[in-house]
């Protein structure tokens, strides 16, 4: 009889564990909550576009849990080219929460062959969205269509992504930058937004220490002349900078008025990653306080304010002008200065020439 009852409890144990594990497989997805991060600024992909990803396949609320395989659906959402990774799980409520990180762009590419795209961090091909078109740095002429690059194509788009970051981190070059072009022989040229000159950075390495003799180049000596002076600036060399004059016919555009708006500029907008006593690039995570700088964030921004320094010069009494004016000797020899052949700029000396290029 001892044994007949030790039987039957056992039975009801078994009856019980069942009855509590086809409970369990009978419970239903009751919610689905979708969070998107990864992108501070735009949304490419949004809570919707997720859920139509998910339910593909059916509608997965009232779903059995038994039915639902999570892995097969974090693949299905990590498949779009705009998710970078996807992770989810059921809570104890049956909620099943969706965590999507979006890639972010980091530069646009326009190809040879007339095709573009965004590239991400990982240099990873992404999609024109039509929903929203935003301001990246912007390279012309690569020189590929391949998805798969070869290694020359992949050295290149490793050099653009290094560009692109450093441009993207600094608020006056990410305003200043308004597209960068890629050589036959796969260097780099930068189109500025303000100044009608070309920039030679040569190849894709040193990049904050070329910025940095550019940044050094505005200070000492186009602020001195005006902003049209020269043709061309390059700073691929280490250690130098050497400008190229557009032009004796050209020297007319020169004012210290355009010299005082930009001095006034670069000290409202030093590049964030420039230290004001020594003028040597830090690396970003060494940025000075947000409340010692004037923050650049858009060319428009950029245009305004030299504009207003212009105006503001353009106001001022005839006689502060001829307090600051260079007696008659000192403007000619300048001019007669002005008509010495080509140098080389180094850290503490700048000379220029008078051969006329186009840019």
């Amino acid at each position: 009889m001892q044994n007949l009852g030790w039987l039957s409890l056992a039975a009801v144990g078994v009856v019980l564990l069942i009855a509590g594990v086809s409970k369990k497989d009978r419970q239903e997805c009751k919610e689905v909550k979708v969070e998107v991060t990864g992108v501070n600024r735009h949304i490419f992909i949004d809570e919707k576009e997720v859920l139509k990803i998910l339910n593909a396949n059916g509608d997965l609320i009232g779903e059995p849990l038994e039915n639902i395989n999570l892995k097969v659906l974090e693949k299905r959402l990590e498949s779009d080219n705009w998710i970078k990774n996807a992770e989810l799980f059921f809570d104890n409520n049956q909620v099943l929460e969706v965590k999507v990180e979006e890639r972010e762009p980091l530069a646009r590419i326009f190809t040879t062959h007339g095709s573009s795209y965004y590239i991400d961090s990982s240099c990873s091909r992404l999609p024109l969205s039509d929903k929203v078109s935003i301001r990246v740095p912007m390279f012309t002429n690569f020189p590929s269509e391949a998805k798969r690059f070869r290694w020359r194509d992949s050295v290149l788009m490793t050099s653009i992504k290094d560009i692109a970051t450093f441009v993207q981190a600094d608020s006056f070059w990410n305003a200043q930058v308004a597209q960068i072009n890629i050589t036959p022989n796969r260097t780099f040229e930068v189109v500025p937004t303000i100044g009608n000159h070309t920039v030679l950075l040569g190849k894709g390495i040193d990049i904050e220490k070329k910025f940095q003799r550019l940044y050094s180049f505005y200070k000492q000596v186009w602020t001195k002349v005006g902003l049209d002076k020269y043709s061309i600036i390059d700073v691929q060399y280490k250690g130098q900078v050497v400008a190229t004059r557009r032009g004796a016919e050209n020297t007319s555009v020169d004012s210290n008025k355009a010299k005082e708006a930009f001095i006034k500029l670069l000290d409202a907008s030093k590049p964030d990653t420039i230290d004001e006593v020594t003028a040597k690039v830090k690396p970003v995570i060494e940025k000075a306080k947000e409340n010692n700088r004037i923050k650049v964030t858009s060319s428009n921004e950029l245009t305004k304010k030299i504009q207003a320094e212009i105006a503001k010069a353009e106001d001022k009494p005839k006689e502060e002008e001829h307090k600051t004016a260079k007696p008659a000797q000192q403007v000619q020899a300048r001019q007669t200065d002005d008509k010495k052949p080509k140098a080389v700029m180094t850290k503490k000396s700048i000379t220029t020439t008078n051969k006329q290029q186009s840019l």
